[in-house]
């Protein structure tokens, strides 16, 4: 048996498209293009440009949301579905800022269907909220707050979306939402290093404490201003060697205040 791979490195392919004749590379080209979707979205974007682009989108949004809201019929909801046209799509356009504009569509769709039927399947609901985290984390990369910018009112949208709290939605919203850097960041040349500011493993800490714990704790800070128990406002979450920590500002006086909130309380 022969070990070595049979697969065309870019290398050989170069040198034997340097042999061929124009006329041979055309065809080449041609029958590649009727053999695979992804090379006729990576051709129709280079040929066509700004507008094969949006067209081509528009058509990979329509994928996803016939799994949600079909033309006709009971929708599917197949995740395998939704993961392979974002797959497809991100392997056609090599484009991060076109992939999260799909993400996006899918993040909206998805939050319409559970707001309008108040549940969702299980395993979508996980795809969902993962897709969430995934913008968030994918804008907490950028250097400045400029595509935050083209999406912050959608993403705003969604986490105060209502009757998402099925399977703990709501919750994972909120806590990946809460750590989207760029919030209250809104100025052109903004280049600031949020690294370690709010750790998301803190968060999901957090969000493990029962909702009503969760709000004793936070009407119950104290500030060395005030001499009393306040409400801590505007606050990060930090991870802890004791467990997690709150930073924020007192509600009555705008002091700043710290709650720690050690393992297993």
């Amino acid at each position: 048996m022969n070990d070595k791979s049979s697969k065309v490195s870019v290398r050989k392919l170069r040198s034997k498209l340097d042999e061929c004749s124009k006329q041979e590379v055309i065809e080449f080209l041609i029958e590649s293009f009727k053999m695979s979707k992804e090379v006729q979205t990576y051709m129709s974007i280079k040929i066509n440009g700004e507008d094969g682009i949006q067209a081509i989108i528009e058509d990979y949004k329509k994928k996803i949301q016939a799994e949600f809201f079909p033309a006709g019929g009971y929708e599917k909801l197949r995740v395998s579905v939704v993961k392979k046209t974002m797959s497809d799509f991100k392997k056609a356009t090599k484009d991060t800022g076109l992939t999260l504009e799909l993400m996006m569509c899918f993040a909206e769709v998805a939050v319409q269907y559970i707001h309008e039927n108040g549940d969702i399947s299980e395993d979508m609901g996980d795809y969902f909220t993962d897709t969430y985290e995934e913008i968030i984390q994918q804008l907490n990369k950028e250097k400045t707050s400029e595509l935050y910018k083209q999406y912050k009112d959608r993403l705003k949208s969604i986490v105060d979306t209502t009757g998402c709290e099925c399977w703990g939605i709501h919750d994972s919203l909120e806590g990946s939402y809460s750590v989207l850097k760029w919030v209250g960041y809104d100025n052109e040349n903004d280049e600031v290093d949020f690294r370690n500011t709010i750790s998301y493993a803190a968060m999901k800490k957090w969000l493990d404490i029962p909702e009503e714990t969760r709000q004793r704790i936070i009407q119950n800070v104290w500030c060395g201003k005030c001499s009393m128990a306040v409400t801590i406002m505007d606050f990060s979450i930090q991870l802890d060697t004791c467990g997690i920590v709150l930073k924020g500002t007192c509600s009555n006086c705008g002091h700043k205040v710290v709650r720690v909130i050690e393992n297993n309380n």
